[in-house]
């Protein structure tokens, strides 16, 4: 037999003898329950035997006063006639069934050599008392005489009161338990058996699935972050779907360009000048930035981007991005200044990576500045980190955008082009660069007022 064939027979007897989990909390609550009753009846046994001695001791000293009512009524009557009338058995307890509140332990009267003269059981009328009996029997004395025999067996009417008690106790309890196991079983099973079908909702391929949470304790949790996992799945699906569109959509206008001019060239529509070479050239090159900068972020997302880092003065790399930019900021009629502290501590970065971040952010700022206005590059530090802020006075970004401002191939005026607005790419990228130097990235922004956009990066210790 192969190993296929074993899994499979394998498979097949877990089906066969299959228990859900309500079915395996029941089994489990019942074992206990049956466990706690044998138990119980267990040790009211042991009591019963230790207490035995004592009932039977009260027993006899019934019974002796019994004997001595009976010597009275002999005394008086001269014989046992009408006996039965007076020795009706004190109460035997509750036997089987247990509201039997009328039975009365038995009783036997018999003379001195051992023949039996009233009894409350009519067929022992005549009969000779047995040796086990003799030896039971308390003796009747009339004038210090002994003259008969009082014969009755309380011990066991006692013993069996106590049993039909604690086996009435034990049903009972088992039943409430079981019950309550019922209801506990359920109410345990109920979110884990929901939880089991919506994750194989989620296996169909539903992220739309969810599990109420209402649940105390760590089912509850469980189905939290069940929820929490599927709004994720969904959110990365959609993103994925986003990102299929947005690439088809980045792409599909330069690579037209590229397709028209080249087969008007080739179709001789146009002529192999650099005239129409050239915007071919700048279409690829746009290409090409988009895939670098595709690659560049999905190494950074899984965490593969290679980074050379090393100490580095960040007010030296703020006054490089401040001489880099200026004559683009002059060139558009901004004013572009640099704002630092006396001294700012080491951090460990790969300069050219937090050069590219302050590069997507100058950018930004003063693609959105309009002329007249100020950008600012600042930075301040703090106990383990510094912060470096960009500040623009352009017209701002509204309040429903600032959540996507990172995500890619956002743009804020839906109406720009991409050749006017880059790739789309830089703020997602700038993101991911600051995120794998241990840092964070946000904006605040006022419409009609500017942004300001800032990120932290870790001293160096």
């Amino acid at each position: 037999m192969n190993l296929d064939s074993r899994d499979s027979i394998h498979t097949k007897v877990r089906r066969k003898f299959h228990f859900g989990f309500f079915g395996q909390l029941m089994a489990a609550f019942s074992l206990l329950i049956l466990l706690i009753g044998a138990g119980v009846y267990l040790v009211g046994h042991l009591v019963w035997n230790n207490l035995e001695p004592f009932s039977r001791g009260d027993a006899l000293t019934v019974t002796r006063a019994w004997a001595d009512q009976l010597a009275d009524y002999y005394n008086q009557q001269g014989s046992w006639t009408g006996v039965d009338t007076v020795i009706a058995g004190y109460p035997c307890g509750r036997g089987w069934p247990p509201w039997d509140v009328n039975r009365r332990a038995p009783y036997t009267v018999a003379t001195a050599d051992g023949l039996i003269v009233a009894s409350n059981r009519s067929e022992r009328l005549g009969q000779m008392l047995s040796v086990p009996e003799r030896a039971i029997a308390t003796p009747i004395t009339i004038n210090d005489r002994q003259v008969n025999f009082l014969v009755t067996l309380p011990s066991c009417t006692m013993r069996g009161a106590f049993q039909s008690l604690m086996l009435i106790a034990v049903l009972v309890i088992m039943g409430l338990s079981l019950m309550v196991g019922l209801v506990l079983s359920r109410g345990i099973s109920r979110p884990l058996v929901e939880l089991a079908k919506a994750t194989q909702a989620v296996a169909a391929g539903d992220l739309s699935t969810r599990v109420p949470t209402h649940s105390p304790g760590e089912i509850g949790e469980l189905a939290a972050a069940f929820n929490q996992m599927t709004q994720d799945l969904a959110q990365a699906d959609k993103l994925r779907r986003n990102l299929t569109a947005d690439v088809a959509h980045e792409l599909r206008t330069p690579i037209s360009v590229v397709r028209g001019k080249v087969e008007g060239i080739l179709d001789g529509v146009y002529p192999a000048t650099s005239e129409h070479l050239e915007p071919v050239l700048e279409e690829i090159k746009l290409l090409t930035q988009l895939v670098e900068d595709l690659g560049m972020l999905a190494l950074a997302e899984a965490g593969q981007l290679a980074l050379e880092r090393q100490a580095t003065n960040l007010g030296d790399l703020l006054q490089d991005a401040q001489v880099n930019f200026s004559p683009q900021a002059a060139d558009r009629g901004v004013t572009l200044t640099l704002d630092l502290p006396t001294e700012l501590p080491k951090v460990m970065v790969d300069r050219r990576r937090i050069a590219q971040v302050l590069g997507n952010l100058l950018t930004n700022a003063l693609r959105h500045t309009p002329g007249g206005g100020y950008v600012t590059l600042s930075a301040a530090a703090s106990e383990r980190m510094v912060k470096v802020t960009v500040a623009d006075t352009g017209k701002g970004i509204p309040s429903e955008d600032l959540p996507y401002i990172f995500e890619r191939f956002w743009r804020g005026d839906r109406s720009r082009s991409r050749a006017a607005g880059g790739t789309g790419l830089g703020l997602a990228i700038a993101k991911q660069l600051v995120e794998v130097h241990g840092g964070t990235i946000s904006v605040e922004s006022t419409l009609g007022q500017g942004s300001k956009f800032w990120f932290t990066l870790p001293i160096y210790p």
